[in-house]
């Protein structure tokens, strides 16, 4: 870009003139980069210059690209980089974001869905274009689009939720102090496998016996409370680790920090509980979910655990718990 801020509020634009390497370089103060761009591109028209517009979607998503690998997390970024180039940007990226209309997006649904009938896939990408130029409005990088973008209807899937008696035979089942108070902490504070990877031992406290300060996404914090029985897991695990450390190495930073292995540890555990049915270490933040509602734990609680945005997302959950009832009540009456 031949625009960039070089200080708080003060912006250089350089602009190449083609001739025998001339150019024209000024300094401006602005009170976004959006002033700044807007400078730039009158003095392309005063110069008779072709408009180097940076207000489209495609400039925006350069830089969205490189703030996301900095703040969110790498699955999350890479799950978004996929999506803007793979369906987003050979769409949209010409576009001006405040004329990217309600028909446009009705334009892009039907191309996406003559393709296959994937409704979740598609929301998904229209949620991440809305995120990336809200990102960009607040950055002063684009203006805001006119209206917000529908998504198309989708029914999310119940999430199976493991019960007590089948976490508890994995966990049983895990050798390593390491897996078990991983194991337990996923189900025990609902934890993403990416929460459990960054997770600091100055994060839990554990011999005030907590509450955990969980980084979740989007770089937001929430507090968990912690159980007794995980508050003596991960003191187990803390020994374990300070055991193994050689002489005068630091003392770990990270709960687990890598975590690449603990899939197949868990299938490995499973494997030893001889459970047959699909499990998967994501379930049990699910069960985390189900077993607090089952409990009594009300909705905004649970979300706050959670670390869900939307109350909607956490209200899934309210029927994994129903079916859960009246599965129990059909085994309690023999039908």
């Amino acid at each position: 870009m031949s625009v960039k801020e070089i200080r708080n509020g003060v912006f250089s634009i350089d602009i190449g003139l083609g001739k025998r390497g001339e150019r024209i370089q000024r300094r401006v103060k602005c009170v976004s980069m959006l002033d700044a761009l807007s400078i730039e591109t009158g003095i392309r028209k005063q110069m008779g210059l072709a408009a180097n517009n940076p207000f489209t979607v495609s400039a925006v998503s350069e830089k969205y690209i490189l703030w996301m690998d900095l703040h969110q997390s790498p699955k999350t970024a890479k799950d978004k980089k996929r999506m803007l180039m793979a369906q987003i940007l050979p769409f949209f990226g010409s576009m001006m974001p405040d004329r990217i209309e309600p028909q446009t997006i009705e334009t892009y649904k039907a191309k996406r869905l003559a393709i296959k009938k994937i409704h979740r896939a598609v929301n998904l990408e229209l949620l991440c274009l809305s995120s990336m130029l809200k990102w960009g409005h607040e950055q002063g990088l684009c203006n805001e689009p006119t209206r917000k973008f529908s998504g198309l209807p989708y029914k999310r899937k119940v999430p199976h939720a493991p019960t007590a008696e089948e976490i508890n035979i994995i966990i049983d089942n895990a050798i390593a102090p390491f897996h078990k108070s991983l194991f337990l902490a996923l189900w025990h504070a609902g934890l993403r496998s990416d929460e459990a990877r960054t997770l600091r031992w100055s994060d839990t406290n554990i011999h005030a016996g907590g509450p955990l300060v969980v980084n979740g996404k989007g770089e937001k914090q929430r507090i968990v409370p912690m159980t007794t029985r995980l508050a003596d897991a991960l003191k187990a695990h803390h020994a374990d680790q300070l055991s193994k450390k050689e002489e005068g190495e630091p003392d770990p930073i990270y709960v687990w920090g890598n975590i690449k292995s603990f899939k197949t540890a868990f299938n490995a555990a499973k494997r030893r509980a001889k459970i047959t049915s699909r499990i998967t270490p994501h379930c049990f933040r699910h069960s985390f979910a189900s077993h607090n509602l089952e409990a009594g734990t009300d909705l905004k609680s649970l979300q706050d655990m959670m670390g869900h945005e939307d109350i909607g997302t956490t209200q899934v959950y309210l029927s994994t718990t129903f079916q859960m009832h009246k599965k129990q009540l059909n085994k309690t009456f023999g039908e």
